[in-house]
């Protein structure tokens, strides 16, 4: 896949192009990217999902919201995919500024020679989001180009989107939150070293991650997760915290005990999916009572992954 971010400079000819800002790469968004591979296969179009590279909040109105997957992780997430680009365009105060149709002429079919656009049904974009999927439809025939329009996706009747996702996920009802998503909502980082005493003093070895400061946790507190290490899968629980029993740590930290796992991945990035919320984060007395809460939990663990995935 070709990454492209950070600059204006890019030219292509015969895509299909997926709009939207992709935050979530929750199943709506996957309807997008099926249906770009559907016409790539069909026609031998290139694929581009084109989005931003900032929030349009960040420059229209100054508000930054923290992200349910950072642009690093979508990168990763999308990079073994069938998807050939992905243009994270610069989102300037002047680029806001263009009208529905400039955007049309001299991005999609001016630099991304475009011959089919897929959108969401509720898309909106251009000054002040006056372009919506009217608008795309009615400029089509005059540049050219197809309009494919993916209908609302719902779960439980419940429309997929990143507000619910984000709601779902303040709430620690993870299980909620992954039903939208196409896999579970998860972080992804680089390991580093921690402070050891997990292997030294409790015997149960972590790998530590720390997130983007802009990437959206669930509350504190202990999950089970499934871990992603190069190819191969692997269970364990992880801890969101700042771990108040042993330092206080100003920036949240990530732990992992990974079950049945004792290798050397100092510097490997790994992806931690989240799967049940099992407790909130806890103080306790001393090494001796959070060793004893820290096995019960891992017991707790495989239990679940036992009783839900067959593991």
């Amino acid at each position: 896949m070709e990454y492209i971010t950070n600059t204006t400079d890019f030219h292509f000819e015969n895509t299909v192009v997926a709009l939207g800002k992709f935050e979530g790469l929750h199943k709506g968004h996957q309807q997008l990217l099926d249906e770009l591979n559907r016409q790539k296969e069909a026609h031998g179009y290139t694929s581009v999902m084109f989005t931003f590279d900032r929030p349009p909040k960040l420059v229209i109105k100054g508000k930054r919201e923290r992200t349910i997957y950072t642009k690093n992780e979508r990168v990763h997430k999308l990079k073994n995919s069938s998807l050939d680009v992905l243009i994270e365009h610069p989102f300037t105060k002047e680029f806001s500024r263009l009208s529905p149709e400039e955007f049309v002429k001299s991005v999609l079919v001016e630099k991304l020679g475009v011959k089919v656009i897929v959108v969401g049904f509720d898309f909106g974009f251009g000054y002040k989001r006056q372009g919506n999927v009217e608008v795309l439809q009615q400029l089509a025939k005059k540049y050219d180009y197809k309009l494919i329009v993916i209908p609302k996706c719902t779960v439980h009747g419940e429309k997929a989107g990143s507000t619910l996702i984000r709601k779902y996920l303040g709430e620690g009802n993870i299980e909620a939150a992954n039903a939208f998503l196409d896999e579970p909502y998860s972080v992804i980082a680089a390991v580093v070293h921690g402070n050891a005493i997990g292997r030294s003093l409790i015997g149960l070895p972590t790998a530590n991650i720390f997130p983007d400061p802009h990437k959206l946790l669930p509350p504190k507190g202990v999950y089970v997760t499934r871990i992603k290490l190069k190819d191969d899968v692997y269970y364990g629980i992880t801890n969101i915290g700042t771990k108040p029993t042993v330092e206080d740590y100003e920036v949240v930290g990530i732990e992992t005990f990974i079950f049945d796992f004792d290798q050397d991945i100092y510097g490997e990035t790994i992806e931690v999916e989240f799967l049940h919320y099992k407790r909130p984060e806890m103080k306790f007395s001393g090494l001796d009572e959070l060793s004893r809460q820290m096995k019960a939990d891992a017991q707790f663990g495989r239990e679940y992954v036992k009783k839900y995935f067959g593991e």
